[in-house]
C-alpha cells in the first residue's frame, strides 16, 4: 500500500472514505464530480471506521483520506537537489533524520520535489496505516489507495487560475496554514486547539511571521474545510481584510481527482 503521489497521475478510485477528526464520510466519485453518501459520528474509540459504515459501502474501488493530524510535514529546501533517485534520496531521508526527533523506521516517509531545491516531506506512523489496513479489510471493499488530505487539495488546486498566497485547511481541533510563493510551497503550520478550531489570531501571527521571514506578504487566501467551520474562519479573514478566493467544492477539496 502506498500513500498517494503528488502531481503523478493515478487511479482515482469510484469511493473515498474521508477519517475526519471528528467523524467519517463516505463518498463517491463520477467522473470527477463527489456526492456525499453519509457521515458517521467517531464514537468508537478503538476503531478509525464504525462497523454500521459497512451498511452504505457498495463493492467498488475505495479510497482512504487521512486528515492531516496523523502526518508530520517538513518543508525542506536544498541549494541543488540531485538528478539521480539513490542520491536525491539519500540526501532526503539523511535531512529529515537530523530534524525528527523519533526513530525514522517506524514511520513511513514519502516526499514529493516541487522544484530544483523544494522539497515537501511527510511522515506518518507506519503501525497506523497496517491498523488502517486491517479495518478496510474487515469493510470487504477493494482498497486501492490511501491519501492525505492536504496533499490533495495541493493536487486539485495546481491547475486553477487563481492561486492563493495561502490556504487553510481545518477539521475539527487542527488547523493547517500552507503558504505559497509563485505557486511553490514555503511554509506549512499545523495549529491544534484544545477548546475549538484555533482563532484569527492565530492565523495573522503565522502571516506576520512568513512576511517578515520570507520576504513577502500575504494577502490571498483560500479556505477548506471538513467540519463545518469554514465561515466561521472566512469571516475572521474577511475582517483582517485578506481577498478569499473561494473554489467550488471548497469543502470536498480534499478528495482525490476532482474536476
Amino acid at each position: 500500500m502506498e500513500l498517494n503521489r503528488l502531481f503523478i497521475k493515478y487511479r482515482i478510485p469510484e469511493q473515498v472514505i474521508y477519517a475526519g477528526e471528528n467523524e467519517v464520510e463516505l463518498f463517491r466519485i463520477k467522473k470527477g464530480v463527489p456526492e456525499r453518501i453519509n457521515s458517521y459520528e467517531s464514537v468508537e474509540s478503538d476503531r478509525f471506521f464504525p462497523f454500521r459504515l459497512k451498511n452504505d459501502l457498495i463493492n467498488t474501488s475505495t479510497g482512504i483520506i487521512l486528515n492531516s493530524g496523523h502526518f508530520v510535514f517538513n518543508l525542506l529546501t536544498f541549494d541543488k537537489i540531485p538528478i539521480r533517485k539513490k542520491q536525491r534520496d539519500d540526501l532526503v531521508n539523511w535531512r529529515v533524520k537530523k530534524l525528527f526527533p523519533e526513530n525514522i523506521d517506524t514511520y513511513i516517509h514519502q516526499f514529493f520535489q516541487f522544484d530544483r531545491r523544494t522539497i515537501l516531506s511527510l511522515l506518518v506512523r507506519n503501525d497506523l496505516l497496517m491498523r488502517i489496513e486491517s479495518e478496510v479489510g474487515e469493510l470487504g471493499v477493494e482498497h486501492i489507495y490511501t491519501g492525505n488530505s492536504t496533499i490533495e487539495i495541493m493536487n486539485n488546486s495546481r491547475t486553477r487560475r487563481e492561486h492563493p498566497d495561502f490556504f487553510i485547511e481545518s477539521d475539527g481541533n487542527i488547523m493547517l496554514a500552507v503558504f505559497f510563493r509563485e505557486g511553490i510551497p514555503v511554509y506549512i503550520r499545523k495549529m491544534r486547539s484544545a477548546g475549538g478550531i484555533p482563532g484569527g489570531n492565530e492565523i495573522y501571527k503565522t502571516v506576520e511571521f512568513v512576511e517578515k521571514n520570507y520576504g513577502f506578504k500575504p494577502r490571498s487566501c483560500s479556505v477548506f474545510s471538513a467540519d463545518g467551520n469554514g465561515e466561521i474562519i472566512k469571516n475572521e479573514l474577511r475582517e483582517m481584510k485578506f481577498n478569499l478566493i473561494d473554489p467550488e467544492r471548497s469543502e470536498m477539496r480534499f478528495l482525490p481527482g476532482l474536476k
